[in-house]
């Protein structure tokens, strides 16, 4: 078994936990489940094209890649600014 079967290997595991973690999205109960669960998809799949990236010797991979990354954190990024943006002041908020 080479380099390219663990590699191969470690995409199907991570595939699975996207497919689970689409699953939790789907049914979470509050909206924190809801994107924490698309986080772990981000995440998930940000894995999934560096596994597949090294198992192929694909530098394109690498590239979409950072580039998920990056969406991933301007998503989590709107997330946070939306919730804050619903009290005037920080205090105003019961949990």
């Amino acid at each position: 078994m080479d380099a390219a079967d663990h590699f191969m290997v470690a995409a199907v595991v991570l595939l699975l936990t996207l497919a689970l973690a689409l699953f939790r999205a789907w049914f979470g109960p509050r909206a924190i489940d809801h994107v924490m669960a698309a986080q772990l998809v981000a995440t998930s799949g940000v894995g999934v094209a560096l596994t597949l990236g090294a198992a192929r010797d694909d530098a394109s991979m690498l590239d979409a890649a950072l580039v998920g990354t990056v969406l991933a954190s301007v998503a989590i990024l709107v997330f946070v600014r939306d919730g804050q943006s619903d009290a005037d002041e920080p205090g105003d908020r019961k949990p």
